[in-house]
């Protein structure tokens, strides 16, 4: 069958909403329940639970690369603005009274494998933020953009635990701020 269907992105769409609500226990049943779909049309297009999960999780993060990438794109030839726009999209999305945490980390929480798609999906994730943060800090002329990148990174991951007790966006704000003083410190604190 072909990678795209609308079956396909319907059971996505279905798994996302039904995971990210009511948690990875969520039966296959009721994410065909949800995307009008029989039951072996899910394993048609998916081997197992788990692949679905990885491919919902991998579809969540590129999602979210193309909403930045659209960022950093609108904010071009400002550096500084360049680096902060991962806590200006967070804080603009975080007033949400149904934030139920990152999908990629509520995943990695789940699933305790390191061999679990979950756990690939937040490192593949983390790693491409990481490397982000990096050129991104080495444009705004920091210091030490490695060890900045790393200090960002747990900023950014922070703010979506945070959200988890307090959705009104002040973690991301929060966070811009103290990204804002570690790209101006003297030299980020090295490994």
């Amino acid at each position: 069958m072909s990678r795209t269907s609308p079956a396909r992105d319907r059971l996505l769409k279905a798994a996302r909403e039904l995971f990210y609500a009511d948690g990875y226990g969520v039966s296959i049943d009721a994410v065909t329940e949800r995307a009008n779909v029989a039951k072996p049309t899910v394993y048609a297009h998916f081997k197992s639970k788990d692949e679905l999960i990885g491919t919902v999780l991998t579809s969540a993060c590129e999602e979210w690369f193309t909403e930045l990438d659209a960022e950093l794109e609108r904010r071009d030839g400002d550096p500084l603005a360049q680096l902060l726009a991962p806590f200006d999209l967070l804080a603009a999305s975080l007033p949400d009274p149904a934030y139920h945490g990152c999908i990629l980390v509520n995943s990695a929480a789940a699933f305790l494998s390191a061999d679990h798609p979950a756990h690939h999906a937040l490192a593949t994730h983390d790693q491409r933020m990481l490397a982000l943060f990096e050129q991104l800090a080495t444009r705004a002329d920091a210091a030490e953009p490695a060890a900045l990148a790393r200090q960002l990174l747990v900023l950014y991951d922070g703010v979506k635990a945070r959200g988890l007790v307090d959705n009104t966006g002040d973690a991301a704000r929060d966070a811009r701020t103290a990204a804002t003083a570690l790209l101006h410190a003297p030299s980020p604190l090295a490994r």
